[in-house]
């Protein structure tokens, strides 16, 4: 398989991830800090001898490179919160809950409430978890075919200082008055395309080629040079 990142106009993340303006899946409703590089990581559709890769390889290939990237481009004070937004149904966010804490109950959440009042199946009820994720413990939780990933839950990953943590878990709307403050002081955000087609990277904080090295060379198993 070929992976290939690409930088693009941090404007247009939001237009490129597909998801709709809902306010659950839609955009976090502030500004970009300032000085936000944006880039696209995807498997191309042929392989190197032209061949043709199915879109469910070509998923599961990312969700393979979700815990390297983000142990690539984090930093070593830095946490990383998952944003889960989907449907509360199996095969969606309802796998998120058995990762809320470990077998002996260790670990932070939160996650929004929902409500269904309709016996009817459709619409589903949808909702937020927000998950502190250790990074031995990130391969766990996203390579977990029950979560929905690669159909209706969106994922925003967060990198952020030991304080920031906590606020970030309780953050619920999309429109909270915090999230300036929040994206100011995190590292990078990356995020899911719908469908899981790709992923995309959001910093501030990293220049656009030291962020491609590191991505680089994780995947390509070459020791990384101290920052």
């Amino acid at each position: 398989m070929i992976v290939r990142i690409n930088q693009f106009d941090a404007d247009n993340a939001e237009p490129y991830s597909g998801w709709e303006a809902n306010a659950v899946r839609g955009p976090i409703a502030c500004e970009l800090p300032s000085g936000t590089h944006a880039f696209e990581v995807l498997i191309l559709e042929s392989d190197e001898k032209q061949q043709r890769l199915a879109a469910s390889f070509r998923q599961a290939q990312l969700r393979q490179l979700l815990p390297d990237i983000l142990a690539a481009l984090r930093e070593p004070a830095e946490e990383i919160v998952l944003r889960l937004d989907g449907p509360l149904i199996t095969g969606e966010l309802l796998a998120a809950f058995k990762h809320l804490t470990d077998p002996r109950g260790h670990g932070r959440f939160a996650f929004s409430s929902a409500q269904k009042f309709e016996i009817a199946p459709s619409p589903p009820a949808v909702g937020s978890v927000r998950i502190h994720v250790p990074v031995p413990q990130l391969q766990t939780i996203l390579q977990d075919t029950e979560l929905g990933l690669h159909r209706n839950v969106r994922l925003r990953a967060f990198a952020v200082r030991e304080t920031t943590v906590n606020p970030l878990l309780d953050i619920d709307d999309l429109d909270d008055e915090r999230w300036p403050e929040i994206l100011a002081q995190t590292g990078f955000v990356l995020g899911s395309v719908k469908s899981l087609q790709a992923l995309q990277i959001l910093t501030h904080k990293m220049a656009p080629e030291h962020m491609r090295n590191r991505v680089v060379q994780r995947l390509s198993g070459q020791p990384q040079r101290a920052s």
